[in-house]
């Protein structure tokens, strides 16, 4: 994970350093882009950028800015095949530690990976409370008078807090009987925001309840292989 963490920050400056030089253009390139600045940058396009040359005529300023334009190309699409390489390694990673865990709704290998980091080995927390107090899933008291009411809990583990909000964001989108519930709670008065972390809380239990069986019985397999 740290290496993708390093990875994802590398991406991100080239990518707003890449944006920056295609909208401050003032040539005659201008249109062409600033219609790739505003767009996903895919692999398709950042070739298509790299591809692109200056006309014959163009300034030196001009020819340096395409010279980079295309450098930075290059090395985004770069990073793009190493951040897929990564998530593949980290499939297989998750696939040795927890068997199933990405086939669950809304997880992927990366929120996987980092479930299976913060959780360590069973025993480390005592239970699924635990567990959501660790991921700053544990929602805090904020009632006040008749109303009752819970806050965000901003202690805890942040990388495993925002691997929560990914799953919970992921099916709200694509999960039926998640929307559902979004439905419900929402006609009952909550807002998305105190359904979501009532999500989070959710899905805090359900990753310590998978990797409690899980990680137990592929520790006990290897070691009776051993």
């Amino acid at each position: 994970m740290d290496a993708r963490h390093e990875l994802t920050d590398s991406s991100t400056a080239q990518t707003n350093r890449l944006r920056a030089l295609l909208l401050g253009g003032d040539d005659r390139d201008r249109d062409f882009a600033r219609d790739f600045a505003r767009g996903t940058l895919t692999d398709t396009r950042l070739a298509a950028l790299a591809r692109h040359r200056p006309a014959r005529d163009a300034s030196r300023e001009q020819v340096v800015r395409q010279a980079e334009i295309r450098r930075l190309a290059l090395a985004l699409r770069e990073s793009h095949r190493a951040l897929r390489a990564n998530s593949r390694e980290l499939q297989r990673i998750v696939d040795d530690l927890a068997p199933g865990l990405t086939d669950r709704r809304g997880i992927g290998p990366i929120t996987a990976a980092q479930a299976i980091i913060s959780f360590s080995h069973p025993g480390r927390c005592r239970n699924e409370g635990a567990f959501a107090a660790l991921a700053g899933a544990s929602p805090l008291e904020a009632s006040s008078g008749h109303t009752k009411r819970h806050r965000l809990n901003r202690g805890g583990d942040r990388a495993l807090n925002s691997a929560l909000h990914t799953i919970a964001m992921v099916r709200m989108r694509s999960c039926p009987t998640t929307k559902a519930y979004l439905a419900r709670r929402t006609a009952e008065g909550k807002t998305t925001r105190e359904i979501r972390r009532c999500l989070k809380r959710y899905i805090a239990r359900e990753l310590y309840r998978f990797l409690t069986a899980t990680i137990t019985t592929t520790s006990s397999n290897a070691s009776s292989a051993a």
